[in-house]
């Protein structure tokens, strides 16, 4: 279905709906995505900080237990050359008693370090062989007991402080069943190292209490050391000590274990490995020793809050659609409702409109909104009405004139839209043409359909907005008259459907009386010819008559000159009386008729002088024709007579063509070269004189060429050939 043919209320809706839903979509989208992704941050933030709170209280313990190992090493440091050993186990013991979360005391010093007497105290208590100085007060029996230290020469707590004289944590370790980290502070007198003091906490309290933690629903703390070694873990416990994160077949583990290493902290997404759960597990560092709090959140329980918030957003977009759908619904029912009042009321007016009825008004009482939508029909119709009134006027006119009003197709044979009824002149019907059973091309005589096609197409093409043209037609009684088509062509496009308009008018009795006029004016024309060639003819014989009456040969041959002019321009007018169009001369016959009359008229032995014509069969009107005949006439009658020796052979050309747009004349004979001291154009030849005047006279040149022993003269001018 075309969009076209959807109704108006569907449109609106769809408008409305689909604007509202782009609008919400794409609000909804950022709406949510920005929430989201705030709640993802606060979720991320919340679990980080937590880790970091948990990591902070551990430090702080650390810290106190880093404390106490300081003030054992400082205590022992400064009594050790002035108090006695019972004195130094009594302190140590009371520091053991103080501090319920210790499990041991102890300071250990070297070789005859304490007092430079330790020979005296091998093998007894806090002693071993060696006789050092090393109480090691613990509780990890149950009851505080001393016992001396071991291990010193290998183990990290004692060695590490020795050689890097700083607090050392060490990582944790078995002793005597139990899992410790030892806190230990070294010794230094005159930046020697004498021994250490230190404490140790035994890793179940940090367990029970790291594992008591709770994350979200099923989030859990657990710690590892600065090596990766989980010293607390909520569930697997045989993981403690014996695990590090390396072991853990995931390379992501390997890139936290080395963060911790570095004391850096961070969150990564993982597979927990106790649990299979996709969590985000955030390391924060303890700052004390390195060690490091983890803390495993599964995924959905972090973004829980998110995706709760998801849901309800989209809830209520999704709400908002279909309100805004049933409001675009109800609004687009109250336009159309309308709309349809004013438009089956539209339909009702068109239907008479089309019955010829032009008085149905519509109705103006509608909502302001509308109102001049019916006004505006009113007011067309008011204007159809009159159009129509003046239409029927304006037809009854066209009607009672002699002028049959078109309307055609521009397509082959012009079929006809409209035709006016006057068209019955000619015998035929506004049907026939209208219900296609005659084309306006039945109607032109076929010798001119032709052209009356050829002619409209170039006015076409030339971009003429009108079309003035006169030929015939064929009438119903098959009378063959003339007509003048006047036609607007406007704005015509090949590409386009166009369509042609304009009139005919019957104009056969002009034309009648046109030709009737061509003949009288062709008679009167052929008559003047007649008598004028008659009256040369009798100048031209009274002129030989009175040359009889002279002895002189000078005034004869002026005579024979004369004559022979006014004989060059009857010949003209004889021609141009046998001709068809009576203005126009054909200049050949006229050349090869003048040329036969002079050589009768001096007597030319043709055997002795070739004359030889090559004249273009060119034709000239009267204005050229007169003066290039006379000429004509002067310088061959001058060859004739002046160019040869009696008895001499000799010939005589005379070209006539038409070259670049011009006429060219050029009348050459072989009886030597014109004399050099005389100039043609000022002699006192009245011949030559009357060729340089009639040469100006057609806007011409004439120029002289004797070489090779030869005089021709040629002659150019332009003029339009007819």
């Amino acid at each position: 279905m075309a969009w076209k043919d959807l109704s108006l209320r569907f449109k609106l809706v769809l408008y409305i709906v689909v604007s509202v839903f782009l609008i919400l979509s794409i609000s909804s989208s950022i709406v949510i995505s920005t929430v989201t992704s705030q709640e993802e941050q606060l979720a991320y933030d919340q679990s980080a900080k937590m880790a970091q709170s948990y990591a902070n209280q551990f430090n702080a313990d650390m810290k106190s237990n880093m404390a106490i190992a300081r003030n054992i090493a400082t205590t022992m440091g400064a009594i050790h050359d002035s108090s006695t050993r019972e004195g130094a186990n009594d302190i140590i013991k009371s520091i053991l008693e103080d501090n319920p979360q210790l499990i041991g005391t102890y300071s250990g010093f070297e070789p005859d370090a304490f007092d430079g007497r330790d020979e005296r105290y091998i093998n007894t208590t806090a002693h071993d062989g060696t006789g050092r100085f090393l109480p090691y007060w613990n509780r990890i029996e149950g009851d505080i007991d001393v016992e001396p230290l071991v291990d010193y020469s290998t183990s990290d707590y004692y060695q590490l402080p020795k050689h890097t004289k700083q607090d050392v944590l060490t990582e944790p370790y078995f002793y005597q069943g139990a899992l410790i980290v030892s806190y230990v502070s070294p010794i230094i007198e005159n930046d020697e190292f004498i021994g250490i003091g230190g404490v140790d906490v035994g890793l179940d309290y940090v367990d029970n209490t790291v594992s008591s933690v709770k994350a979200f629903e099923t989030g859990y703390l657990f710690m590892v050391s600065n090596t990766g070694v989980i010293i607390s873990h909520p569930t697997n416990k045989d993981w403690i000590s014996s695990k590090t994160l390396r072991d853990f077949d995931n390379p992501v583990f390997h890139e936290v274990a080395i963060d911790i290493e570095k004391g850096k902290n961070g969150h990564v997404d993982i597979v927990d490995p106790s649990n299979g759960k996709d969590v985000i597990l955030f390391y924060e560092p303890i700052s004390t020793g390195n060690y490091s709090i983890l803390l495993s959140v599964p995924k959905d329980e972090i973004f829980a809050g998110v995706a709760s918030l998801r849901s309800m957003l989209f809830t209520i977009y999704t709400f908002s659609i279909v309100f805004m759908g049933l409001m675009a619904y109800l609004i687009a029912a109250s336009f159309t409702n309308r709309i349809n009042g004013i438009v089956d009321e539209f339909r009702t007016i068109s239907d008479s409109a089309l019955e010829g009825d032009f008085n149905v008004r519509a109705n103006t009482d509608v909502d302001i909104d509308f109102k001049k939508i019916p006004e505006g029909l009113n007011e067309v119709l008011d204007s159809l009405q009159d159009a129509n009134r003046l239409r029927a006027e304006m037809e009854a006119v066209v009607n009672r004139s002699p002028v049959v009003v078109f309307k055609w197709k521009s397509q082959k044979n012009w079929p006809v839209e409209f035709v006016s009824r006057n068209i019955s002149q000619f015998g035929y019907t506004q049907d026939e043409f209208t219900k296609g059973h005659i084309t306006y091309a039945d109607l032109v005589v076929p010798e001119d359909l032709g052209n009356v096609e050829q002619n409209l197409l170039e006015a076409i093409n030339r971009g003429d907005k009108e079309f003035n043209y006169e030929y015939r037609i064929i009438t119903r009684d098959r009378e063959i008259k003339w007509v003048e088509e006047r036609t607007f062509i406007g704005n015509f496009s090949a590409n386009h459907s166009n369509k042609l308009q304009g009139i005919i008018l019957d104009i056969n009795e002009r034309k009648k009386a046109e030709e009737a006029l061509k003949k009288m004016e062709k008679i009167r024309i052929k008559e003047i010819h007649h008598r004028i060639k008659n009256n040369l003819q009798v100048v031209s014989g009274l002129l030989y008559l009175e040359s009889l009456n002279f002895k002189s040969d000078e005034v004869m041959e002026a005579f024979k000159q004369s004559e022979n002019r006014v004989r060059s321009i009857a010949l003209i007018h004889e021609k141009l009386y046998h001709s068809e169009n009576l203005t126009s001369l054909n200049l050949s016959d006229y050349v090869e008729d003048l040329v036969e009359h002079l050589i009768n008229s001096y007597n030319v032995n043709e055997d002795a002088i070739e004359i030889n014509l090559n004249v273009e069969n060119l034709y000239l009107d009267m204005d050229s024709a007169v003066p290039l005949g006379i000429i004509i006439n002067e310088l061959t009658s001058n060859a004739l007579q002046h160019a040869f020796i009696e008895g001499e052979e000799g010939e005589i050309s005379i070209d006539f063509f038409k070259s670049a747009g011009q006429f060219i004349l050029k009348v050459e004979d072989s009886g030597g070269a014109f004399p050099d001291d005389i100039d043609f154009k000022n002699t006192e030849s009245l011949g030559l004189q009357l060729v340089s005047n009639l040469v100006s006279q057609i806007e011409g040149d004439i120029k002289l060429d004797t070489s090779d022993y030869r005089t021709c003269f040629r002659i150019t001018f332009r003029d339009k050939e007819v």
